[in-house]
């Protein structure tokens, strides 16, 4: 199985889900009992948070357990499985591997981690969200310079929800992933 046949797989789940009426948020342990799909978790974290960044599912921190992510899908995704038109903008299954990026890449990254600061600073946030988003790109920039940088947990970083609803920031997530992706394959 590829992929991007499991991310259909645990895409279709949830569309049969919320369509029989289950509209609650449910846990990789559910998926991973309902598709069959038996990947380490890190696996199915990487397919969701590929359809995450595609718009068709939608996650949240779930507090009581440790660590522990709960899924659902969105709109959009409901949409795509009608109508059959389903395309994954990353394929993060490539982080799971080590690469190497150029010097040049590096720079980037930065510049864009740099750009993300300075809209976090200028945007009308209270202070305690200032300080959480800052925070996050600090970890980020640390994690970017370790000798072999965590690429789905920097992603996990900067898709948290105290980012996503900074103007500004998504273009330059985008960036950042295009840069990731393109290493990824070369």
């Amino acid at each position: 199985m590829s992929a991007k046949s499991d991310q259909l797989t645990v895409l279709k789940y949830l569309y049969h889900r919320l369509a029989s009426g289950d509209t609650r948020y449910c846990t990789i342990a559910t998926i991973k009992k309902h598709t069959g799909l038996e990947n380490p978790n890190q696996y199915l974290l990487a397919l969701t948070d590929d359809l995450e960044t595609s718009g068709l599912v939608i996650t949240r921190q779930a507090y009581q357990m440790s660590g522990g992510r709960l899924f659902q899908i969105t709109a959009a995704g409901y949409d795509a499985i009608e109508k059959g038109e389903i395309t994954v903008i990353v394929d993060s299954a490539a982080w799971t591997g080590r690469f190497n990026l150029s010097e040049y890449q590096k720079s980037e990254i930065r510049r864009i981690l740099t750009e993300m600061r300075v809209v976090i600073e200028t945007a009308k946030l209270s202070n305690a969200r200032t300080a959480n988003a800052m925070a996050l790109i600090e970890s980020a920039e640390k994690l970017v310079e370790t000798p072999d940088p965590l690429w789905p947990e920097i992603m996990r970083l900067l898709r948290s929800p105290t980012l996503a609803g900074v103007t500004g920031i998504a273009g330059l997530l985008m960036a950042f992933v295009q840069i990731v992706m393109a290493a990824a394959s070369s």
